[in-house]
């Protein structure tokens, strides 16, 4: 699934050089996520939900969604220009995801400071109903270091 990214606003060489990095993580390329758009404080993704993740009941893996929804709160602390890890996260399932569905997350950050960021993200089907939804605390581990 080749989508083209969106810069929506952050400086080129940050935006450059968070997708340059995305392409290089395995866990990303293996789950099908791709960035659609990075701006201030808010990063777009899609996953086509990949049946080799989904369980017995053809759904996709909490664990799957989990994973989606960290990466769009991450980025959107990353279109900031800052280094972060996750401290704390918590999901929310309202909709089961089917193998085979393609899905959008939108995170976004509430609040940056200089030692953590708060981070909201939702994610929708294919038709746009809200299927999970998530919160997380980030820990900034400094600022990007660009060329």
């Amino acid at each position: 699934m080749e989508i083209l990214a969106e810069n929506r606003g952050i400086d080129e060489r940050l935006f450059h050089t968070i997708l340059t990095e995305s392409e290089s993580m395995p866990a990303l390329q293996s789950m099908g996520i791709a960035i659609t758009y990075l701006s201030p404080g808010k990063a777009g993704l899609k996953m086509l939900c990949d049946p080799k993740f989904a369980n017995h009941l053809g759904l996709m893996h909490g664990s799957v969604i989990a994973g989606l929804i960290d990466n769009a709160m991450g980025y959107s602390v990353e279109s900031l220009g800052l280094r972060c890890v996750t401290l704390d996260i918590n999901i929310n399932f309202i909709l089961p995801l089917y193998a085979g569905t393609e899905v959008r997350v939108e995170g976004y950050v509430l609040h940056a400071g200089k030692k953590t960021a708060v981070t909201e993200a939702a994610v929708y089907t294919d038709t746009g109903n809200l299927a999970a939804k998530g919160r997380a605390t980030f820990y900034v581990t400094g600022p990007f270091k660009l060329d």
